[in-house]
């Protein structure tokens, strides 16, 4: 039995020892400690604490060991052999006990002969490594000294203890900091809240967008601050979320420091430990106000557009309603001369509709592309008034409007195109027109003031919408029609307008104190102060048709259209050939001396401009006229029918009264 000679004071060392364990005290210093004291009571010369970590790595606090004696790993051999986990296991003689008879460090260096641990365990008896003393000579530990080594076995689980638990909230709070460090950072509002949703963070963005002041942190805060129509749907979702740790998305409108709601994504996930139990929600909102104005914008557009493709198909379907019964009555009774004649200016009253139609399209595309080219002429805006007047005038007499006009006594005069200034004011009455009840009132005012000229169009008719009056100028954009619709049209008109009106360098606006309340349209113009310059106009012929019969040839793949215009032409007192390839017309030998060639453009294995480059080159075409009659009417169509040879470019369909005005010409000159 070994008799150590310890101090009688080492049970003050222990309590000393303690003490340190709970100062700021590094913990291997205070370990060792223990080890020295574990020695001193044993009588021990080595006293060693063998620790196991989370990655099953040893770790030492010894005294008594030489340098290079081994490792902690070495020196707990006997700890897999301990019989009771509470209990101190102790081998008197290493040498004679068989379990560690092949253990070279018995023999070798340390020489552990008689050795006694004390196993160190957690609250829950997990074990977490050993306490030991160790001697080189055979013994036996007296019973206080056993009972002292049990104590100071328990003292190091809770000085380990101690440490882990700082341990642990250092990491928290280490942990805690890189969080908010990374959410301040953030462009998104960022927040989290404990396991059962309530809110503990915002970051600076938040209060920043909400305007809230930091540390207002509460559901009621929060909840206040969405929108009341959006608080029941992201209340039911956040709960959903809370209740099966789904990731929690939504949107809904949240409350802006300027008392405007605005739109954000908002989306969460739980934070789990490694059994899965949440530890907290982290969470973020991200502004999408403008994706989701964006969003609505493209909905509109497009429910816009779709609108305006039913409306074209039915207004080109009206036309050809009372097209197709007219071509019927005149199958019917073609010798019937009224017939014949109401069903003629019929056909020529809805040619000319779907005309304007089309008209309206190519101009909204042309202008859209940059297509269109504007002159730069001097122009009196007093004589725009009187042409938009006259062009608006079938409209406004056959709907019995008023109308008042207000010109000022001095003349007005901006730089630009007459036509399309015509043509922007006629737009701005016929809208007026459609939309005034019959009876109304229209007024179109004129005024100069300070280098800019103002013309304004006012109706008191159906008004505008709030919602629709700033996308009035809009493509695809229309007011509601009457059930009667008597608007008619594409709804193209205004969006030319606009178009039309900045090519020009000005402005347009509309204004309406809403539905039922009329509206004002006006057009700003930069003005000029440079008197117009004497105009001169052509004093071309316009000789009575058929006073002399030309021979004109008409090429066209189209049978119809072909055939009819040469019955036209005939019934003018000319002589047409027709025909429907261009081979045809370049071979044919009864085509000689020919006047005038009416050629189409989209023919078949030869377009219509290499047509008329090779009719050209025939010596039998000499001075005979080159006209182009086709559907293309773009700019490019025209200068491309220039280059080809063709003296005029006609647009499909025909504008009669001036090929009859460039034939009258040609006979003239014959």
């Amino acid at each position: 039995m070994k008799s150590p000679a310890y101090p009688a004071n080492e049970q003050q060392r222990l309590l000393r020892l303690q003490r340190l364990a709970l100062l700021d005290t590094e913990a291997e210093a205070v370990l060792d400690g223990f080890t020295q004291l574990a020695a001193t009571v044993t009588g021990m010369p080595i006293a060693l604490i063998s620790l196991i970590d989370k990655d099953r790595q040893w770790w030492k606090s010894a005294v008594g060991l030489p340098q290079g004696s081994g490792t902690a790993r070495d020196l707990s051999f006997c700890g897999h052999a301990i019989a009771s986990e509470e209990d101190l296991f102790e081998v008197e003689d290493a040498r004679l006990d068989e379990r560690f008879a092949d253990n070279p460090i018995v023999l070798g260096q340390p020489r552990v002969v008689h050795y006694a641990g004390v196993p160190l365990l957690m609250p829950g008896g997990e074990r977490i490594g050993t306490l030991c003393v160790i001697d080189a000579k055979p013994g036996r530990l007296e019973a206080q000294s056993r009972e002292i080594l049990g104590n100071i076995a328990r003292s190091v689980v809770n000085v380990l203890l101690l440490r882990e638990s700082e341990r642990t909230q250092r990491e928290r709070a280490l942990t805690e900091a890189k969080f908010k460090l990374i959410a301040e950072a953030l462009p998104q509002m960022v927040w989290s809240t404990s396991p059962e949703g309530q809110p503990d963070y915002f970051n600076q963005r938040w209060y920043e967008f909400t305007g809230m002041h930091p540390g207002q942190v509460g559901d009621e805060a929060l909840v206040s601050m969405l929108h009341p129509d959006d608080r029941a749907r992201a209340w039911a979702a956040w709960q959903h979320s809370l209740a099966s740790g789904q990731p929690y998305e939504t949107e809904y409108r949240l409350r802006h420091f300027t008392g405007d709601y605005r739109w954000v994504l908002v989306r969460a996930l739980s934070v789990c430990d490694e059994q899965g139990v949440i530890l907290r929600w982290m969470g973020s909102c991200t502004d999408i106000q403008d994706q989701k104005l964006a969003q609505e914008e493209l909905r509109v557009a497009s429910h816009r557009k779709d609108e305006f493709l039913a409306m074209l198909a039915h207004e080109l379907r009206n036309p050809l309603a009372p097209l197709s019964t007219a071509a019927q009555l005149l199958q019917i009774a073609p010798n019937d001369a009224e017939r014949v004649r109401r069903s003629a200016e019929l056909m020529e009253r809805q040619v000319r509709h779907m005309t304007e139609l089309v008209d309206d399209l190519l101009d909204v595309s042309r202008v859209t592309r940059g297509l269109v080219h504007v002159d730069r002429d001097v122009v009196e805006l007093q004589q725009v008034v009187q042409g938009a007047l006259e062009q608006a005038n079938p409209l406004i007499e056959a709907r019995h409007h008023t109308v008042e006009v207000d010109l000022p006594e001095t003349l007005v005069y901006v730089r630009g195109d007459r036509v399309r200034l015509v043509q922007v004011v006629s737009n701005l009455l016929n809208n007026a027109a459609k939309y005034t009840a019959p009876g109304g009132r229209i007024g179109l005012r004129l005024s100069h003031a300070e280098g800019s000229a103002c013309l304004s169009v006012t109706d008191n008719g159906s008004g505008i919408d709030p919602q629709l009056l700033r996308h009035v100028f809009e493509l695809f954009t229309q007011g509601q029609r009457t059930p009667d619709r008597a608007q008619g049209g594409l709804g193209l008109g205004l969006s030319l307008v606009k178009s039309l009106v900045e090519l020009h360098g000005g402005r347009v606006q509309a204004s309406s104190a809403g539905l039922g309340c009329g509206s004002i349209f006006s057009v700003f113009l930069p003005s000029i102060d440079a008197q117009p310059q004497a105009e001169t106009h052509s004093t071309g012929l316009a000789l009575a048709p058929g006073s002399q019969a030309l021979k004109m040839v008409v090429v066209d793949d189209n049978v119809d259209a072909g055939q009819m215009l040469a019955v036209w032409l005939r019934e003018l007192g000319h002589q047409v050939v027709v025909k429907t390839a261009p081979e045809d017309a370049l071979a044919s030998p009864e085509l000689d001396q020919v006047d005038v060639y009416l050629l189409d453009i989209g023919l078949p294995q030869m377009d219509g401009y290499e047509l008329a480059r090779r009719l050209r080159a025939q010596p039998r075409n000499e001075g005979a006229f080159f006209m182009a009659v086709t559907g293309y009417g773009q700019a490019r169509d025209i200068a491309l029918s220039k280059q080809a040879g063709f003296d005029h470019h006609f647009v499909k369909p025909l504008d009669t009264a001036r090929l009859l005005a460039v034939l009258d010409h040609i006979v003239a000159r014959a």
